[in-house]
């Protein structure tokens, strides 16, 4: 499911930006001093670094019922997912990278859906369309997250994905109710005469 979250978000940056693969390197590794060493072409690296269930919008999700060979199933509402990725741009000179950072900025302020023409697999057929966001804080965790990967500071944009997981196992549902009989310790109690 990631890998196509990737390639989602891959075709939209390629086209919204845009970054056309004869120009820019689009990848996903983590962007540590061995990778950054090895970077020869203008590249943007949206690394995947947490993914957690988004709680405020458990309940966005599509409720589905739906009939396969006359037997009728019920989907639960689908789960909302944030997947968090840091952004950035590597080239030869700072001013370069500046200015394809920027590109990429100001496209995500632009576009907070991932349009479903650039949606690869079944995530062309869930809804709500994921979403994107730039996070925002005070910047405290920046340097420890480049100290962890052991590589140089580089400016980046911390941007949110919230997208919808179809994980969700169809449910038969039983016969529609036709009469309830409340029950006391186990036994039945009989329904009043008319």
């Amino acid at each position: 499911m990631l890998h196509l979250l990737d390639e989602s978000l891959e075709a939209f940056l390629r086209a919204v930006v845009p970054l056309p693969p004869r120009d820019v390197d689009i990848v996903f590794d983590a962007p540590d001093g061995d990778w950054a060493a090895s970077v020869s072409r203008p590249t943007v690296n949206l690394y995947l670094w947490d993914v957690r269930p988004n709680l405020a919008e458990r309940e966005w999700g599509e409720e589905v019922v739906a009939e396969e060979n006359g037997r009728k199933f019920r989907r639960d509402p689908l789960p909302r997912v944030d997947c968090r990725y840091l952004i950035t741009a590597w080239t030869r000179e700072v001013r370069d990278e500046h200015s394809l950072l920027g590109g990429v900025l100001a496209a995500l302020l632009l576009h907070r859906v991932i349009a479903v023409e650039y949606l690869r697999g079944p995530f062309a057929d869930v809804r709500p369309l994921p979403t994107v966001t730039l996070r925002s804080g005070d910047g405290s965790e920046n340097s420890d997250f480049w100290s962890a990967l052991g590589g140089q500071l580089k400016p980046g944009l911390d941007v949110v994905v919230t997208t919808t997981v179809d994980a969700a196992v169809l449910t038969k549902m039983g016969p529609p109710v036709q009469e309830v009989l409340p029950t006391v310790h186990g036994s039945a109690i009989p329904p009043a005469a008319d």
